[in-house]
C-alpha cells in the first residue's frame, strides 16, 4: 500500500518519492525523453487518481540474468480510499507474476513465417531507440530491403514457393545481422528492415546483406533462373530532439527507391 504520489511529466529522470507500481512503470520509460509508454502510464495514473478508471494494470517483462530467463509480471494499483469527489486518496498497489510464458511472449513479437522480428515490434524498437539516441546523441541506422521482381516470383511459382523464398531472404538477413544491436525485422509483404544502434559501418552492413542473398542463389523463374536479389536503402544519423521515427523510415526508404531506379540489386544511401 503506499499514499498517493504525484508525477511530473516534465522531468525525464526518476519524479516520485513514493514506491508504487505505477512509479516504477513511469520511473522505468520516462528514461526517454516524450516516450509513448511514458505518456499512456502518466495519462491511466491520472485518470485512476481522478476517479475515471478503477484499475491500473500493466505487463512487463524482467530478465534475470543469474538464470539466464525472462520473467514476466504484472503491476496493478486501485483506489483503497476516496473523497466525496471520488478521487483516491490511497492507493493499493501490487506486482505480481504473470501467468502468460515467454514462449508466447516471444511469438507476439515474431512474425510467424520468417522468424524474424514482426512489424509492431520493428516499430517499438525503432521509436524506443531513436529515443535514446536522441537522449545520448549516439548514431541510429535504418536498412530497408525489398526483394527484386518477388510479384513475379509469386506470380510464376504460386504463394507456397513465395513463402519459401521468403524464409530464405530472412534467413540469409539474420546471418548476417549477428551483432545484438542489429535488429532484423519483416517490414511487410517481400520488405524486410534491419534497425542498428551505435557505431555501426552500416554501408558495409547494407552491402553484406545484400551480397549474402545474392549468393544464397535461390533462383528466379521469371528472370532465367539467375539468383533472387535485394535492393537496398540506407540511412545513418544522429538524430535532433526534433527528429522522430518516421522521418528515419522515411528517408531510408527514399533511398530504397532510388536503388529500384539504379537498377536493382545495389545499395544506396540516402543523401
Amino acid at each position: 500500500m503506499c499514499e498517493t504520489f504525484g508525477l511530473n511529466e516534465r522531468l525525464i529522470q526518476h519524479s516520485v518519492d513514493k514506491t508504487c507500481p505505477i512509479a516504477g512503470d513511469y520511473n522505468k520509460n520516462i528514461a526517454i525523453r516524450n516516450s509513448e509508454k511514458a505518456r499512456q502510464i502518466f495519462t491511466e495514473y491520472y485518470q485512476l487518481r481522478n476517479g475515471v478508471i478503477d484499475e491500473y494494470k500493466n505487463i512487463f517483462p524482467y530478465y534475470d540474468a543469474k538464470k539466464d530467463r525472462t520473467f514476466y509480471f504484472v503491476s496493478r494499483a486501485k483506489p483503497l480510499i476516496k473523497d466525496e469527489s471520488g478521487k483516491a486518496e490511497v492507493l493499493f498497489g501490487i506486482i505480481e507474476p504473470e501467468a502468460v510464458s515467454s514462449d508466447l511472449y516471444e511469438k507476439a513479437r515474431t512474425d510467424s513465417l520468417t522468424g524474424l522480428f514482426n512489424r509492431r515490434e520493428f516499430d517499438s524498437q525503432l521509436e524506443f531507440l531513436t529515443n535514446i539516441a536522441i537522449r545520448d546523441q549516439r548514431k541510429i541506422s535504418l536498412i530497408m530491403c525489398d526483394i527484386d521482381h518477388f510479384k513475379l516470383y509469386n506470380d510464376t511459382l504460386g504463394h507456397f514457393a513465395g513463402d519459401e523464398c521468403l524464409i530464405q531472404i530472412a534467413r540469409s538477413i539474420a546471418d548476417v545481422c549477428s551483432r545484438s544491436t542489429d535488429i532484423a525485422c519483416r517490414y511487410g509483404g517481400e520488405e524486410f528492415a534491419v534497425i542498428a544502434y551505435g557505431n555501426t559501418d552500416i554501408s558495409r552492413l547494407a552491402e553484406s546483406i545484400r551480397k549474402e542473398v545474392y549468393i544464397r542463389s535461390v533462383p528466379h523463374p521469371a528472370l532465367n533462373n539467375g539468383p533472387v536479389t535485394l535492393s537496398v536503402g540506407y540511412y545513418s544519423t544522429i538524430p535532433s530532439s526534433a527528429m522522430t521515427s518516421r522521418t528515419i523510415i522515411e528517408s531510408a526508404d527514399k533511398a530504397l527507391y532510388r536503388a529500384k531506379e539504379n537498377g536493382r540489386n545495389v545499395c544506396v544511401e540516402y543523401q
